[in-house]
């Protein structure tokens, strides 16, 4: 660094030190309030790029005091006033949820090209994985075709990369298009970069002649760039300067930050004590935090701070099970979670309503639970000796979580087990997949959806294109055990199949009035009317029984299975106020509720319940058929459990698998038709496995099960689905093709099915 380049920095340092800090906490002028907020967002929403930009520049003038009212903003419905929020949180230095707003509308290929663009360019003040990850997937698919999108994210990736062979590759192709808005955005872009090579500057030398303010910012470029030659010049010419002096200034400036630093601590510290030192003005707190201060017998454990983070969790979490209130850590974590990625132990798991303990839903494939030989339905009964037993779910789940590479320890209870059993799992970064398809049998196809997250419509609508492809005549849409996640993926994927425009696929209401009432209505379905069913169960939630009921309500899919969770209330995500996160050292977060989903039949899904725990309004969806899952009975899983603790499966692997893999592969794939398709060696296996008491059938049926798992570990990923063990899966073929009007007994794979007469229609079936 020269030192022309130090003078305005030891100034600004010097100014930096005389502020005194009464002067920013100090002002008679009261804060703006949300009405301020809702006129501006009601002024500039759904207009051009430039109106949005207007509103975000309203919004910074309201100053810090509005930060709170902004971010409520980021979940807004509509994207421009996405947009128009994370600019203005940007501008006051705030960028808390920001980066995720802005790369889902940079990654939303529905989104105007100025949006996306505006969008992408923004972004550059992320220096993150995730964002280089966005920008890079964009500038290889999306953006290849719009000239618009290339300039941004070719501004911004260097920005976030200074990758300059990148933007050339990304930016240098335009220079020579016929379009004279992308060549001369290209020309404007590598120049505001400094990459003036090639012919860059003959069309900057063009546009400048033009009395605009593209004209106006080539001359400004080529003038910057004649004056850097020149200083480089100059430079050259000149004897180095004094290293010595040099020296001298670099240490006086690293003792002035220093000393900037420590006064900031001192500040915030006192800040803190005082805030801390602050009565509740509640006598009812006040007098039981006197009484703990004074009587309890460990004083050195009591912190005021700490017990009124206490009073407030368990304030909000006594609303209901989905609001809470998020200290500075669980914020922290929250936004970690959000992100598709995380360590633990690889599962999706729920509160169990029978046991009140955690359960698992479904461990996720190669993930460390999975390895480790835990299975769906098992209930985690402890983690690190401390019983889930009526935990809420976010503190269980903390504790599932942590850093890669550290151990956990799970007191795990399953079916058919006497007594629990202790699992030790390391904890890995988790990436969720969302969706496993295949085509089945009589051209019947098959999606299963893990869950709603970022790119579950993008994996969806891909599973789709490819088994229509294929020739897909029906679809089984399996939400099993699926928890929900977000309401636009939901809203995007009904949409694929609906044309009624005259009901909402979705309304949000609530008593309250604070939060508008809306409603999302379809557009125009893009598949075919092929008969579809839609599985679902117990652990099927929000967003999933959003699909499910409205598909059902539209009367566009049957559903079988039993009846879905219930959980149909938004939350809403509400930063606190500044004083609260300078008292809390970081930022804090209000999760509340604040309406509940109907359907488009104006039916509700949210089971509510009075303080009491009282049933008022029973929620969840009902299936069309009903088909419970079947259960092994104890004795069996005991018997099956007595054959695996003696490695009499290992046995029959080690002697027979790599000699007949055709055949395994066969009965993997579609069963032994009912023991017609012998197993090698299986007589001499099973004699030796008398006194456990299992029968012929169960060896087969827990010989497969190992089998298929092995064959997954081997060609990397899970099965989509079993249509041989799968009864509820099995009502869905057997449903679907007569639809279609097929007999079962025309399609060979089919042909050992055997379903009880345990399916109940209801009674208003479609």
């Amino acid at each position: 660094m020269t030192n022309s380049t130090r003078v305005p920095i030891l100034l600004l340092v010097a100014s930096l030190i005389w502020i005194p800090a009464a002067t920013v906490t100090a002002t008679a002028v009261p804060p703006p309030t949300d009405d301020a907020i809702d006129k501006i967002v009601d002024r500039h929403v759904g207009g051009s790029l430039d109106e949005i930009w207007q509103g975000a520049v309203l919004l910074e003038r309201l100053g810090d005091d509005s930060i709170g009212g902004i971010q409520v903003l980021l979940q807004h419905e509509n994207r421009s006033v996405r947009l128009m929020a994370s600019k203005a949180l940007l501008s006051l230095g705030e960028i808390e949820g920001v980066r995720d707003i802005l790369i889902a509308i940079g990654e939303n290929g529905d989104a105007p090209s100025p949006q996306r663009s505006a969008a992408i360019t923004l972004l550059s003040d992320f220096h993150d994985s995730k964002t280089e990850r966005s920008l890079r997937s964009i500038a290889e698919s999306e953006a290849k075709g719009d000239a618009l999108l290339r300039v941004a994210v070719g501004k911004s990736l260097y920005q976030v990369t200074r990758d300059r062979a990148l933007t050339r590759e990304l930016l240098h192709p335009l220079l020579k298009v016929d379009d004279a808005d992308a060549r001369n955005g290209a020309a404007l872009a590598l120049a505001q970069l400094g990459l003036f090579d090639g012919d860059v500057k003959g069309l900057l030398r063009s546009l400048e002649l033009e009395p605009s303010a593209q004209g106006a910012l080539a001359k400004a470029l080529l003038e910057r760039d004649r004056l850097l030659r020149a200083f480089e010049r100059e430079t050259d010419e000149k004897p180095a300067p004094d290293n010595e002096r040099l020296q001298e200034a670099e240490q006086e400036i690293l003792k002035l930050e220093t000393l900037i630093e420590r006064k900031n601590k001192e500040i915030d510290r006192l800040r803190s004590r005082r805030d801390r030192s602050v009565a509740t003005n509640h006598p009812l707190l006040d007098e039981i935090m006197r009484r703990i201060k004074r009587f309890y017998v460990e004083p050195e454990l009591v912190d005021d701070e700490q017990l009124l983070i206490e009073a407030a969790k368990g304030m909000v979490g006594s609303l209901d099970p989905f609001s809470s209130f998020m200290d500075v850590k669980d914020t922290k974590e929250f936004y970690e979670g959000i992100s598709g990625e995380y360590a633990g132990i690889g599962a999706q798991v729920q509160i169990d309503r029978d046991t009140n303990t955690l359960k698992i839903v479904r461990p996720i494939y190669k993930g460390p639970a999975y390895r480790a030989g835990m299975l769906s339905e098992d209930l985690i009964i402890e983690v690190d000796g401390i019983s889930t037993k009526g935990k809420p779910l976010d503190e269980i789940v903390k504790g599932l979580k942590g850093k890669p590479g550290t151990p956990v320890v799970l007191g795990v209870f399953r079916r058919g087990w006497r007594d629990s059993r202790d699992f030790e799992i390391t904890r890995e970064t988790i990436q969720l997949d969302s969706v496993l398809y295949q085509m089945l049998p009589g051209n019947l196809g098959y999606i299963g959806l893990a869950q709603f997250g970022d790119t579950a419509v993008k994996e969806v609508i891909a599973a789709l294109d490819d088994l229509e492809g294929q020739g897909m005549r029906g679809l089984i849409f399996d939400l099993r055990s699926n928890p929900g996640g977000y309401l636009q993926s939901a809203v995007s994927l009904v949409d694929e199949f609906i044309d009624d425009t005259t009901l909402p696929i979705v309304s949000q209401r609530s008593q309250s009035g604070v939060f508008e009432d809306s409603e999302k209505f379809a557009t125009k379905g893009k598949r075919a009317d092929y008969p579809m069913v839609v599985l679902v169960n117990g652990s099927s939630a929000s967003a999933s029984e959003i699909v499910a009921g409205a598909l059902q309500d539209f009367k566009r899919a049957k559903l079988i299975g039993v009846k879905t969770y219930g959980k149909g209330s938004v939350q809403r995500l509400l930063p606190m106020a500044d004083s609260v996160n300078r008292m809390l050292g970081g930022e804090s977060t209000l999760r509340l509720t604040v309406q509940h989903y109907y359907l488009p039949s104006g039916r509700s899904i949210h089971t509510q319940r009075d303080q009491d725990g009282k049933l008022l309004v029973e929620g969840g969806i009902d299936p069309d058929l009903v088909k419970e899952p079947e259960e092994v009975a104890l004795w069996r899983i005991e018997a099956l459990g007595r054959l695996a603790d003696n490695k009499a499966f290992d046995e029959w692997i080690d002697a027979n698998y790599t000699d007949n893999k055709d055949l395994i592969d066969q009965i993997v794939n579609g069963g032994d038709d009912n023991g017609k398709l012998a197993y090698p060696g299986f007589d001499p296996w099973f004699e030796k496995q008398a006194d456990t008491g299992v029968t012929s059938e169960d060896a087969r049926f827990g010989l497969r099960r190992k089998l298929r798992r092995m064959v997954e570990d081997e060609r990397g990923t899970q099965f989509a689905c079993d249509y041989v063990e799968d009864t509820q899966l099995q009502v869905a073929i057997i449903e679907l093709l007569g639809s279609l009007g097929t007999e079962v007994s025309t399609i060979p794979q089919y042909s050992n099915l055997n379903i009880e007469e345990s399916t109940e229609k209801k009674a208003e079936s479609l």
